[in-house]
């Protein structure tokens, strides 16, 4: 997926993994509260998210790929920085 905006539209962004976007296709968590989570919590707690979730889904369900990885990454964007 990619897109353009306007850097003075953007205070912060994420950029993840289809392994970490699985909250939000598979796990009903939104864009944003993926985000929030980045922002506040560090993307080591999406990925424990992600764990916490695939461990409460019933035994024989599909939980992806075998071996999927899942990365995450946060920054803030500085206002009028170079």
């Amino acid at each position: 997926m990619t897109a353009s905006f306007p850097l003075a539209d953007a205070e912060s962004f994420g950029i993840v993994t289809d392994g970490v976007s699985r909250l939000v296709e598979r796990y009903g968590w939104t864009w944003e509260r993926l985000l929030d989570t980045l922002a506040k919590q560090g993307p080591e707690r999406a990925v424990q998210a992600i764990r916490d979730a695939e461990l409460a889904i019933e035994p024989g369900t599909f939980r992806g790929k075998r071996h999927d990885d899942m990365t995450a990454a946060y920054g803030q964007l500085v206002p009028g920085g170079e």
